[in-house]
């Protein structure tokens, strides 16, 4: 496995962790304030690994603007949540499943340009 390889299974990983952790809030578990911040994990990826790699990398911007829509989606189905309108917040949950497909999608898309570009070198 290459570098590139590591870096974007750890985003990966880190995403499919901020999806189970979505899911977790609105059914019932504790919310997690600095997971759900600009300052949580996958946020520092971009700032730590992302810019400073692949900030020339054409989908690294749209996987970016995707997981802020993911959190903006997220702060509002846990206040839609905390608000009693539960029902309302399982229901946004189809919206975080849309924008996470679509978070896999730019990155399977930035992995296999990333492997083409090493396998040619």
């Amino acid at each position: 496995m290459n570098s590139a390889q590591v870096d974007l299974q750890q985003i990966r990983i880190k995403h499919i962790l901020f999806k189970s952790k979505v899911r977790s809030v609105l059914y019932g578990g504790t919310l997690d304030s600095a997971f759900f911040s600009d300052a949580g994990p996958i946020s520092h990826w971009f700032v730590q690994v992302g810019k400073v790699k692949y900030g020339n990398e054409p989908e690294l911007y749209s996987l970016q603007k995707t997981h802020n829509e993911l959190l903006s989606n997220a702060n509002q189905l846990f206040t839609l949540y905390r608000n009693g309108s539960i029902d309302q917040a399982h229901a946004g949950m189809k919206d975080i499943e849309k924008l996470s497909d679509r978070f896999q999608e730019l990155l399977t898309q930035l992995e296999k340009r990333l492997t083409l570009r090493a396998d040619m070198v």
